[in-house]
């Protein structure tokens, strides 16, 4: 096998433990969300492709509401700041 097959490989195994990882671990911030989230505050539904609103949410995902203005996190969590 060629580095190109190896490191492709490495790739999916390494997608797949990231979305392993569960929403109350302490390594949460390195997980990955499948499912869409709805604003907290006013239950709007938020986009699936997002434009990041800073480098926390660009780092480590999460969304601001267009009808609210709640920044949440990946998992729709409120971020208190």
């Amino acid at each position: 096998m060629n580095a190109t097959v190896i490191g492709i490989i490495i790739g999916i195994v390494l997608l797949f433990l990231f979305s392993l990882i569960k929403k109350d671990s302490k390594f949460a911030h390195l997980g990955i969300n499948l499912s869409r989230i709805h604003c907290p505050k006013c239950n709007e539904k938020q986009p699936i492709v997002r434009k990041p609103n800073g480098q926390r949410q660009a780092l480590y995902g999460g969304n601001t509401c267009r009808k609210c203005g709640t920044e949440m996190d990946k998992y729709g969590d409120i971020i208190l700041d």
